[in-house]
């Protein structure tokens, strides 16, 4: 599998586990650590329609680039998760 391949599916991942860990119940988050985290997400999608439509010439950095924000994104949330809840 290309490498573009394997990170644009890795921004995937993350961002689903996001939307899990979001969705559960129990789940409390610091109201600026979910406005960070959606930043992140929605920089994200404009990067991803930014390799779809060929605005963006460096893919390969693009897309590493892209999975850090997805990783800062969910390290985010998470952070605050484990400890104050």
């Amino acid at each position: 599998m290309k490498v573009e391949v394997e990170q644009a599916i890795r921004v995937k991942s993350i961002a689903l586990d996001i939307v899990e860990e979001v969705m559960k119940d129990q789940s409390r988050f610091n109201e600026k650590d979910l406005k960070h985290a959606t930043e992140l997400l929605a920089r994200c999608v404009c990067d991803m329609v930014n390799l779809y439509t060929g605005l963006s010439e460096d893919h390969e950095t693009t897309l590493k680039g892209t999975v850090t924000k997805a990783k800062v994104s969910y390290n985010s949330i998470m952070t605050y998760k484990k400890h104050f809840v």
